[in-house]
């Protein structure tokens, strides 16, 4: 689950929604500098899948005492989430050996990131380093994987999974000021892809309804819809989370991701 909070409520978005809007926004990125012979159907599906093992966990939320709030994919408990990371990274493999490769990099990477160390985390990895050279041995008597594509569509997923999180961490239309700490400095990898000359992507909003991305990843503007729930406090600490979340109707929230205004000059 994915959830940020406001005065009187929790905005709550499931993980499989988060990944839904990633395969959107990948359906939507610029073609230019695709690596020849690349697995596109292949990789937007990995990508709107990369969190279908969290499908089960967040049909009932769980609560967190000692925040007091509910679990998020950045405190749930270690074992569940790596127990149902197998899960995921399992049924992808099933329809895409080259998008279960895809995405256990992708965890891997997020897991080094995060700088935990247990001993749960350390077998995981060593599981999803077989799983990854069992898939490229496979791969190589069917279809070899070049060096440049896996590196691209790494970058790819990394991106849109991070402009997804941007959309639902943060409130929409909120200042810079407010954004959540991990894209204050634009997201990370974006600035290796060709077009935007170096330079990371970065985002602010216009308004409650319009993302505006600077270099602009798309050929045109994109709409995408956010469902969520909004969960009242009062209701969570009246009945519990699990009836409080299942009682509170769905949300559809419309934004636009757009590219930046030309000065008056350019116009």
């Amino acid at each position: 689950m994915i959830c940020r909070e406001q005065d009187e409520a929790f905005v709550m978005v499931k993980q499989h929604e988060h990944g839904r809007i990633a395969g959107e926004i990948a359906a939507a990125f610029r073609l230019e500098q695709v690596p020849a012979g690349h697995r596109r159907e292949e990789v937007l599906w990995a990508v709107a899948n990369h969190d279908r093992g969290w499908i089960d966990l967040d049909e009932t939320p769980f609560w967190n005492d000692a925040e007091g709030a509910p679990y998020s994919f950045i405190d749930f408990p270690v074992v569940p989430k790596l127990t149902f990371y197998r899960r995921g990274l399992n049924e992808i493999e099933e329809v895409t050996a080259y998008g279960a490769l895809l995405c256990s990099k992708h965890f891997e990477r997020l897991i080094v990131v995060s700088g935990e160390d247990t001993p749960e985390l350390t077998a995981y990895l060593e599981d999803e380093e077989q799983r990854r050279s069992r898939i490229q041995r496979e791969l190589e008597q069917r279809r070899p994987i070049g060096e440049e594509e896996l590196y691209y569509d790494a970058r790819l997923l990394q991106f849109c999974d991070d402009l997804s999180l941007y959309l639902v961490l943060n409130e929409p239309g909120s200042p810079e000021a407010a954004e959540h700490p991990w894209f204050k400095d634009g997201f990370s990898g974006s600035e290796e892809f060709g077009f935007t000359m170096g330079r990371a992507i970065t985002a602010k909003w216009r308004n409650g309804r319009e993302l505006e991305l600077d270099p602009f990843p798309f050929a045109e503007s994109v709409q995408v819809s956010v469902t969520q729930r909004r969960v009242l406090k009062r209701e969570i600490a009246a009945k519990g989370i699990a009836q409080a979340y299942a009682e509170s109707p769905e949300e559809q929230v419309m934004c636009t991701l757009t590219g930046p205004v030309a000065p008056e000059s350019d116009r």
